[in-house]
């Protein structure tokens, strides 16, 4: 195994751990899934379910960058389509 450069010569420092970060984004998972879940099963309430869609399409645009879209796959089609357009 190759060292890594180090032109300092100091001893590398341990990364710490991104618990927190890691938190963030399953928080963010888990509003994503309840709004897409509330958009898909409101249907009396237009106003409402435009709301949990501009939420939702919000949200969708920084889980987009982390890559979550990349490994996972929206399997309802009118969901699917809506954050295609969204891009």
């Amino acid at each position: 195994m190759h060292a890594l450069p180090n032109p300092s010569r100091q001893p590398p420092r341990r990364l710490q751990p991104a618990a927190s970060d890691a938190y963030a984004a399953i928080g963010w998972m888990e509003e994503f899934t309840e709004l897409a879940r509330l958009a898909i099963e409101e249907v009396d309430d237009e106003t409402l379910r435009r709301r949990y869609e501009d939420e939702l399409l919000r949200r969708a645009v920084y889980l987009r960058a982390a890559g979550l879209f990349e490994v996972m796959e929206i399997r309802h089609p009118a969901l699917r389509a809506m954050l295609d357009d969204a891009r």
